[in-house]
């Protein structure tokens, strides 16, 4: 016989899983999904430009969550300001929103692709001197949210070095030589001390060449140009350098002087002469010289017991042969050869050594 209190046991059983399912499927108010935030601008760099610093900045393509960023608004960009030098400013920065930049089509920055670029030129005021910029980034999209900021990056704005004194050239055969002086005043207050020096070679007038001659500042106050090509007019400036590494911070031009390298360098006198009487005349023959700018060679005939010789090939040759055919039988002869290149001056060697024959 059954117990009477199993019936309602196998109620509450089959009962409590209902109540369970029920209190499971219980829902409070909808909670709207966190919007996506842009990603932080991952490169951002700062650099003095002139008297102002340039900041640039290149635009994301994610947001934080890794979908694609296909709203974004703007830029916010801040800026800290404290003393400049090595010492860390006390406590945190405290950064002020320095402009907005539009992400597409900005009328306060300039965009290459997806690379921005803002002028901070410190207003009327102007950027001051000895001050340390610092800056930051964050993108915003059209939502109004904004990504974490960038890192942060700083510039210490100094005044441009006072420019080298006194530039001389001296050209060479290939080469030119300048020497300068090293600045003769400190420069205006809040300017950097130089720490070398930059040479250009000058483009259209008033304008320097794009990149330094130099790889990187020198420290002496001379420099030898070996990349010139003999025969051309070259002009040259020299800068003062400041920084630590670069950009470097350049002063304006030096006075600006003008070269021109030119070939006063003659070959080699010619070696092995030999002369050789024959049926038609005194064949000479020498070895070949081995300058490439060679022209060719002069043979010159001295009739012994006078002392000076006479040209006998009015051109160069381009050989090493010659028949002096206007040789006299029974009188003796020395003779010489020379070397001359295709410079516009013509360098002509020395002369070879000497050798006699006489025609039968």
């Amino acid at each position: 016989m059954m117990p009477r209190h199993r019936p309602s046991l196998l109620v509450a059983w089959l009962i409590l899983p209902g109540m369970l399912l029920a209190a499971c499927g219980r829902k409070g108010p909808p909670v709207p999904p966190r919007p996506a935030a842009p990603a932080a601008v991952s490169t951002i760099r700062a650099e003095t430009a002139d008297r102002a610093i340039l900041v640039t900045w290149v635009r994301p393509t994610r947001n934080e969550d890794r979908s694609p960023l296909t709203d974004l608004s703007e830029f916010r960009l801040f800026r800290a300001v404290s003393p400049a030098g090595p010492r860390a400013p006390a406590g945190p920065l405290a950064f002020s929103l320095l402009a907005a930049v539009r992400a597409d089509q900005p009328d306060n920055a300039t965009v290459q692709g997806d690379l921005f670029a803002f002028r901070d030129g410190g207003g009327s005021a102007g950027l001051l001197p000895g001050t340390r910029y610092t800056y930051r980034l964050q993108a915003v999209n059209r939502k109004g949210t904004a990504g974490p900021p960038s890192v942060e990056v700083s510039v210490d704005f100094l005044l441009a070095p006072p420019p080298p004194t006194g530039l001389t050239a001296m050209a060479g055969d290939g080469l030119v030589d300048l020497a300068w002086q090293a600045p003769a005043l400190p420069g205006s207050p809040g300017s950097a001390p130089p720490r070398g020096y930059n040479v250009y070679r000058v483009g259209p007038p008033g304008r320097s060449g794009g990149e330094p001659l130099n790889g990187s500042p020198i420290t002496e106050t001379r420099f030898r140009d070996g990349g010139v090509v003999n025969d051309a007019t070259y002009t040259y400036v020299v800068r003062s350098v400041a920084g630590d590494r670069p950009p470097w911070r350049e002063s304006q031009d030096s006075n600006a002087v003008l070269a021109t390298p030119t070939d006063f360098t003659p070959p080699g006198p010619p070696r092995g002469l030999v002369a050789v009487p024959g049926p038609g005349g005194i064949a000479l023959s020498w070895e070949p010289n081995a300058e490439p700018d060679l022209s060719g060679y002069i043979v010159y005939r001295r009739e012994p017991p006078a002392l000076t010789s006479i040209r006998l090939s009015e051109t160069p040759i381009p050989t090493t042969t010659y028949l002096d055919r206007a040789a006299q039988p029974g009188r003796g002869y020395a003779y010489t050869v020379t070397a001359v290149d295709r410079s516009p001056h013509r360098n002509e060697s020395a002369a070879s050594a000497e050798v006699s024959a006489t025609l039968p």
